[in-house]
Formats: C-alpha cells, sequence, structure tokens
C-alpha cells in the first residue's frame, strides 16, 4: 500500500542523512556527561528513565569519529556499564540533527532535525516506548501527521485529543485528501470517506463535553475485532486494498472512575491507521467480529422483537460466580437465539448461529456433568454443522472441545492425568483437521500450554507448539507472547530481561536499575487466591535479605492501575511495581516472558543472569540463598 507522499519524501531524506554522516567534518565543541543529560524529548509520553544518582559519575561521552582524521560527527553517551545512553549526531554542523535515547542500551526514541528547511522535523517512537513516527511540518514542537502509528497509539492520542479537547491533536490523526490519493481510490469512494472526516472536530468536542476527562486520564486498553478488507480490484485497476477497524472501544482510566470511547472507523495507508469519522463518548454496542459476514448479526422485521428480547435478556446476566444461574442464563439465551434464526433467512443465519453456539458452549460447561441438555444440544448442532463443512463447522467443534473438557474437570472423577491426556489428543487433532480456521491459533496456543503445565516432561513439546504459533500464526493475538514463553523456558543461565513502567508514576523501569542486585520477579494479580499469603513471605524474604542485595520486582497484570495499586495497599506487598494495560492476556510485560498463570516467579543471581525460570514461594529463600551467593 502507498504512503503518503510527504512521507516517502521524510524517510527517503532520512536514509540519505545516513549515509552523509560517513562523509561529515564537523569539529565540534565537546560535549559532558551533564550537558547530555540534560536533554530532554521535546514531545510528551516518552519514557526515558535517569540514571541513578550514585551511577552517575560513571558516565561518559566519547566522540563519534568522522571518516576524515580528527574529526567527529557527533558525541555518545555511555552508561556506567559502557551501553550507549544518548547520542547526538550533526549533519549541518550548526545543530544536533540527530538526537538518540536508549534503555538498557536499546534505542527507545529519536528526534530528527533535518539540514533542509523545507523537510519536517521528525519523531520515533521506539523499543518499549512503542512505534510511532510522528512528523512536525510547521516545526512548532507538535506532530501534525503520523507517518506510522498503530491502533493502539491511535487510542492513546485519542484519549488525550479528548481529554484537552485539543483540535489539532485529533488532525494529526484524520485521514486527508493526500492520504486518500495515495489509496487511489475513485472519486465517489473519496468523497464519502472525506465527508466523513469532514465532522471529526465537532465528534471530538461532544465526546470533550460527556465525558469531562481529567488531567489525570490515561489510555488502558483498545478492544478491535479483525480488520476489514476489501480487494482494490473491487473499485477498478490501480487502486489499494481498504483495509478498515468499523470501530474500536477504549477503556479509559480517570482517577477512580472507567470510561468508554469509541474510536470511529480506522483506516490503513502505508503504515499509519487513520481517523475517520471521529471519537465519540461511550461503548459500541458490538465490535464487529464475524470473518463471515464483516457486518454482525443481521436485525430483520422478522426478528426485531426477538432481537430486542435478546438485548433485555442480556442485562439480566449474573456474575460468573454464580453457575446455576449462569446455566440458567444461558440456556435461556440459547433459546432465543434459536427463535431468532428460525425467523432469519437462511443466507443471514450465520452469525447467530455462532451466538448459539457460544451460548450452548457456555450453557453445557457451567452445568457441571457431561450429558447435560445444553451439551446434548451442542453436538447435535456440532454434528449438523459439520455436514456443511464451512467456517461453522470447526468454529462450533472448538466450543465443544473447549466446553467437554471443561465439564470433564468440573465433574471431578476422571484420572486427571487421562483427562489431560485426551485435551491434548483433541487439541492436536483440531489443529490437523482445521489448520487453517479462524480458531487454530488458539488451539495451538491452549496445547502449547497444555503440555507445558505437564512438567518437565512436556516442555520439549510445550517449546515446540509454541514456536509454531509464532511461526504459522503470527497474526494471533498472542504470538507474542508464546515467543516469549519460548524465552521463558529458555531463560535459565540467560541475562533477566525486565522492563516497563512504574505503576502510580509511568516512570520507566529496566532491569540494569538493579545491577549487582539478586532480583526476585514476581507476576500477579489481585484476583490470585494466594496473594495474601504470597505478600506476607515475600515481606518477611525482602526485611531479611534485603540488606544482603536482595531486589523484589512485581508485575501487575489486572486490567486496570487501580486494581493493582489498591492490592498493594491492602497486601502491603513489597518491591518495585510495575503494570501495563492489557492484563493477563494483553499485557507486555506478561508477553515478555510468555506468562500465561499467576502467580509466577522469576530469580535472577547478581551477575544479572536467571538462575529459577519457575520459583515456588515455599522454596524462595533457598532460591534467595544461592541467588546472593550464601551457603
Amino acid at each position: 500500500m502507498a504512503t503518503p507522499r510527504i512521507t516517502i519524501k521524510a524517510l527517503a531524506t532520512l536514509t540519505l542523512w545516513a549515509g552523509f554522516g560517513l562523509t561529515a567534518t564537523a569539529q565540534l565543541p565537546a560535549l559532558t556527561v551533564d550537558q547530555a543529560l540534560a536533554a530532554k524529548p521535546r514531545q510528551p509520553g516518552v519514557n526515558v528513565q535517569p540514571p541513578a544518582a550514585d551511577q552517575v559519575g560513571r558516565y561518559k561521552v566519547e566522540p563519534i569519529p568522522g571518516q576524515q582524521a580528527g574529526s567527529n560527527m557527533g558525541y555518545r553517551l555511555l552508561d556506567a556499564q559502557g551501553r550507549p545512553a544518548r547520542q547526538f549526531v550533526t549533519y549541518d554542523n550548526k545543530q544536533f540533527n540527530i538526537v538518540s535515547y536508549y534503555a538498557d542500551g536499546v534505542e527507545v526514541y529519536r528526534e530528527v532535525v533535518p539540514p533542509s528547511a523545507a523537510e519536517p522535523h521528525s519523531y520515533r517512537w521506539l523499543g518499549a516506548n512503542g512505534g510511532k513516527w510522528g512528523l512536525d511540518k510547521d516545526k512548532n514542537g507538535t506532530i501534525d501527521e503520523w507517518a506510522v502509528i498503530s491502533p493502539e497509539e491511535v487510542g492513546q492520542e485519542l484519549v488525550a485529543a479528548v481529554a484537552a479537547n485539543d483540535a489539532n491533536r485529533l488532525k494529526a490523526l484524520v485521514v486527508s485528501d493526500e492520504h486518500l490519493k495515495a489509496l487511489g481510490l475513485p472519486a465517489g469512494e473519496a468523497a464519502k470517506i472525506k465527508e466523513r472526516a469532514a465532522g471529526a472536530a465537532k465528534r471530538l468536542a461532544d465526546a470533550a463535553k460527556t465525558l469531562n476527562l481529567s488531567p489525570e486520564a490515561k489510555f488502558v486498553h483498545l478492544q478491535l475485532a479483525a480488520p476489514q478488507t476489501t480487494p482494490g480490484d473491487a473499485f477498478g485497476a490501480g487502486v489499494q486494498d481498504l483495509t478498515v477497524h468499523k470501530n474500536g472501544a477504549v477503556l479509559i482510566q480517570d482517577k477512580d472512575k472507567t470510561h468508554f470511547l469509541q474510536t470511529g472507523e480506522l483506516l490503513l495507508v502505508g503504515r499509519a491507521w487513520k481517523v475517520v469519522e471521529g471519537p465519540a463518548a461511550g461503548a459500541p454496542t458490538a465490535l464487529e467480529h464475524t470473518p463471515s459476514t464483516g457486518t454482525g448479526p443481521a436485525v430483520t422485521d422478522a426478528n426485531r422483537d426477538l432481537v430486542t428480547q435478546l438485548h433485555e435478556h442480556d442485562k439480566t446476566a449474573p456474575d460468573a460466580d454464580t453457575p446455576p444461574k449462569q446455566a440458567e442464563y444461558h440456556t435461556k439465551r440459547a433459546a432465543i437465539l434459536e427463535q431468532i434464526i428460525a425467523k432469519t433467512p437462511a443466507d443471514k443465519q450465520a452469525d447467530w448461529v455462532r451466538l448459539l453456539v457460544d451460548s450452548l458452549a457456555a450453557a453445557a460447561e457451567v452445568s457441571g456433568k457431561p450429558g447435560n441438555p445444553a451439551h446434548k444440544r451442542l453436538q447435535e448442532l456440532n454434528h449438523n454443522l459439520a455436514q456443511g463443512k464451512g467456517a461453522l463447522a470447526p468454529y462450533s467443534a472448538f466450543r465443544l472441545l473447549v466446553a467437554e473438557h471443561g465439564m470433564e474437570l468440573a465433574d471431578g472423577k476422571g484420572d486427571i492425568g487421562k483427562i489431560q491426556e485426551r485435551w491434548r489428543a483433541g487439541l492436536e487433532a483440531f489443529i490437523n483437521n482445521h489448520p487453517s480456521s479462524e480458531d487454530a491459533g488458539e488451539a495451538v496456543l491452549r496445547l502449547a500450554m497444555a503440555y507445558e503445565f505437564a512438567g518437565k516432561d512436556g516442555e520439549a513439546k510445550a517449546k515446540e507448539w509454541y514456536g509454531k504459533l509464532v511461526k504459522n500464526y503470527g497474526g494471533h493475538a498472542n504470538a507474542g507472547k508464546a515467543a516469549g514463553a519460548v524465552r521463558r523456558l529458555d531463560a535459565e543461565g540467560q541475562p533477566l530481561a525486565i522492563q516497563g513502567p512504574v505503576l502510580g508514576s509511568g516512570a520507566q523501569f529496566t532491569h540494569g536499575q538493579l545491577a549487582g542486585k539478586a532480583v526476585v520477579v514476581y507476576y500477579w494479580a489481585a484476583w490470585s487466591n494466594t496473594l495474601g499469603e504470597d505478600a506476607k513471605k515475600l515481606k518477611e524474604l525482602a526485611e531479611k535479605y534485603g540488606p544482603k542485595g536482595l531486589a523484589i520486582v512485581t508485575v501487575n497484570l489486572d486490567d486496570t492501575p487501580k486494581q493493582a495499586a489498591d492490592a498493594v495497599a491492602a497486601t502491603g506487598l513489597p518491591g518495585t511495581h510495575l503494570h501495563a494495560a492489557g492484563g493477563l492476556d494483553g499485557s507486555p510485560l506478561a508477553a515478555g516472558y510468555g506468562v500465561m498463570v499467576v502467580p509466577h516467579l522469576l530469580v535472577a543471581g547478581k551477575d544479572g543472569k536467571v538462575l529459577n525460570r519457575n520459583a515456588q514461594v515455599t522454596t524462595l529463600e533457598d532460591d534467595i540463598k544461592k541467588a546472593l551467593g550464601d551457603k
């Protein structure tokens, strides 16, 4: 897909600068450590952790040699371990044209001020800070256009724009005439999108007034369905594919309140997702999630009253910890869905059938024993769908498999080893029979987890299946987490690698800050039933071994920072606490080491290498003694 002309030009120019730098002959005034550390990112929202006060004395500045003898093209600030912490490069002998910031030797942010007055200033978020790339065309310090930005980062920008009612910040996200030209859309299609985009500023103002967010409001999570793509040849020769997210739901935490913000339609142009109609307050009634149609369940005159009945019934959903009420709720929901399907044309039934499968599977599983009415009805439906051999067949087969495994576990009468064997065999059979189905990636993830939970004997198979998820199903939401799981399973003897935002402050923590200390990393969530006892034990160990060089880092995997902060206050959990949005399923902190369950503990020695990747609280003191070198 083509990118806008300004983006192509900017990227090409940056490439030329890199080559030009080889022959730069600037002889710059000396740069001191204090001057280098005084440099601050011009853009907000960049986490660059300052060095510890006792480490600054070990920092040093070295020149970056130019091609000609005795010349240099800039300076590099090295941290106490000799890794780059800042880098300053000039190409015009007047200023530093590229300033880079590093964390643990990895570049996390870059600012580019071109020598040419015709080129925009450029700001790139890198490494743990994300991947967006902004252009400041009028050089006033604010982003005018995003050359690269992900949907999640669009969500973050929308929250900031709504909180400040900042129309200019929104404008940098909105699709423009130039973007539509880059896509090559026919005039009629482009005009429709342009017309919708014209109302974005008003929608922003309305959302800002409705939500009335405080300056403390924070982006927590973005929920999206799969994107929808229309091939370019549907519009005519030479047209780029049109890829969109119809809508997204952003979860916002504002002090003790939570809010939802709709993104409106997002349109992919090059490597940047663009906003079309703009944000709106409140959660969408539904997110399109069905690859079969991409339009959601069909509502017709014949089924409309029943759909209303279903909507009212959904308002009565009971708490998840009441299985009998859950069974009754899902059974009644399935009955309403059966009626809706009966009154819906055959070519529009697919999405309603999916909902029926979901309800029957939920009712069967929470009902407990195999052979309950919902289980029998799901088996019958699955058999009928299998005859059609369409996308609904694997959809039903996977949910039947999951429900039956849940029922076996809940029944509590079978041999757990044999139950797990059947579960692994069932998953592998599903993957082999439906390798291209929408649930194949999820089945691979669950199979890898099942092998890992089998203990040492299953770890080789677990790594194999985690690897298959990464290789064969790279688009799966947990492919990155699977890669992290492989990293965790191979972690012992390797340097500990953990970094992320500190709970409460948002400052960026990196494991390099704990150089020379033994480290316990404790992954947890407020809903873990062992949290209270774990916190008590960790406090005892911190008091006993902290003076000897022990550091504790906790990684919270709750959905919101408030849940984490409340739990820390209630339990007195010690250590440096990290939190990033996404919870156990979506947090990048969980993905780093592929943490699948909590609690989970890692222990690293004073040399920074992992000693135990699967430590237990009951034997943690022994691991700590080894990590500290105590005998």
